[in-house]
């Protein structure tokens, strides 16, 4: 069907207008300033929030105002990813996003939507600049990596040295062990671990232990690519370790929220807190008063993993929108490489990019002995499973997870949902 010219114009007028209100970066004639849009999920007033604002006022200065950036924040992750997902969708992705090395990054990477980060980084010659697990955390299965690590983290076992001391219990070394210790401390009268269930990934990092100690994470990748099944040994027996040590969970664990959570085992209500090396500033006042210590996850019997192999994780991920990424976001983006590692630091963080520590301030026996577990680690660590499943099997297997830890849902039943789920969902 030919059009007039009339109509051709028209609609040669609108495609163009929908190209302008698809881009995300703007840059304005008259004044040459140009603004960089980033949509991210990090709490405002956070360490990473503070440093990047940092970075970004600095460079601005050091442009003459001629290059600005534009933070849009929702902390809330599901929130945050249904407005991502929506403006993708309509064809106004912002510069700069938050996401995950997931299946919905995935198909953002088959769209041709992404950067590749690992070829930026290899090309500038930065890619060493940064600790190896920090960037192997970010990749996909494959190897390929789009988004840039903005931090680096070990997650740990809290505990109560007094109640520990008090009942005659020793660090645990196996996950048997572990078990024993919370049967002790549970007779005893006392809550053996403090967990936050209204977050569901606490729980979500209990059943990812046993499978990641026996496989590493071949038993996850497999699971959520439906070639292997939660009736499996591996996952059966995955399902079983969070439903015994689901008994050891604070009362009304699955409606405690992080706060809750935290604050009961500071306030020496529960023995042990699962969380990672961002609470350093929670522990430090106990730490230095010799009331709390940490181990790491403890090992089984004949596994694949290793005692200095635990979850090692560098948060969600910083990926860039392919058609902005211009000559001035990579500039901005060595800046941020260049500077960020100090200032992150200075804020007691551990950062993902090697950088000397700051001789003008005083770092603490706790940060710098958790920073010397980190350059220790070994060379596989446990992923956590909600950046393998797809959002509807996640989901499935958050929620149950909290009935099979409470008891209100027998193992059989929970395998057979998530096993469904992953059928159903792979087939799409």
């Amino acid at each position: 069907m030919k059009m007039n010219k009339k109509w051709q114009f028209l609609a040669i007028g609108l495609l163009a207008l929908g190209v302008i209100a698809g881009c995300s970066k703007t840059s304005s004639t008259k004044s040459d300033v140009t603004k960089v849009k980033w949509l991210t999920s990090r709490p405002v007033g956070g360490a990473i929030d503070k440093t990047m604002r940092e970075i970004a006022d600095q460079y601005s200065k050091e442009k003459g105002g001629k290059w600005q950036i534009e933070f849009e924040t929702t902390a809330d992750r599901p929130s945050y990813l249904q407005k991502l997902k929506t403006l993708v969708a309509g064809g106004n992705m912002p510069d700069i996003i938050d996401i995950d090395s997931d299946l919905y990054a995935r198909e953002l990477v088959d769209a041709g939507k992404l950067v590749d980060m690992k070829a930026f980084l290899k090309d500038n010659k930065l890619y060493d600049k940064f600790y190896p697990t920090a960037l192997k955390y970010q990749e996909f299965v494959n190897g390929d990596m789009y988004t840039l690590p903005l931090e680096y983290h070990v997650e740990m076992i809290w505990y109560n040295k007094g109640i520990f001391r008090d009942n005659n219990i020793a660090i645990p070394k196996t996950l048997d062990e572990w078990l024993a210790s919370c049967e002790k401390l549970k007779k005893a009268g006392i809550t053996p671990i403090s967990v936050d269930g209204v977050d569901r990934w606490p729980v979500q990092r209990y059943i990812a232990m046993p499978a990641f100690r026996q496989t590493g994470n071949d038993y996850i990748t497999k699971l959520s690519q439906g070639k292997a099944s939660m009736t499996d040994p591996v996952g059966k027996e995955s399902a079983q370790f969070v439903k015994k040590i689901g008994q050891y969970f604070n009362n009304g664990f699955a409606a405690a929220d992080y706060a809750t959570a935290q604050s009961s085992f500071l306030d020496g209500k529960t023995a042990m807190y699962y969380i990672g090396d961002w609470e350093i500033g929670a522990m430090q006042k106990k730490y230095d008063a010799g009331e709390v210590d940490y181990f790491y996850m403890p090992t089984v019997d004949g596994g694949k993993t290793q005692a200095n192999e635990f979850c090692v994780n560098s948060g969600i991920g910083m990926a860039f929108n392919s058609k902005t990424f211009d000559k001035k976001t990579k500039d901005f983006i060595l800046y941020v490489i260049d500077k960020y590692g100090e200032k992150y630091a200075k804020k007691m963080q551990m950062s993902p990019i090697k950088t000397d520590l700051p001789k003008d301030i005083k770092f603490s026996d706790l940060y710098l002995r958790i920073q010397k577990d980190m350059q220790n680690t070994g060379e596989t660590f446990m992923k956590p499973w909600d950046t393998y499943l797809d959002a509807t099997t996640n989901t499935v297997m958050q929620d149950n997870m909290l009935l099979l830890a409470s008891g209100d849902m027998s193992v059989s039943e929970f395998s057979k949902l998530v096993d469904q789920s992953i059928k159903d969902n792979t087939k799409k």
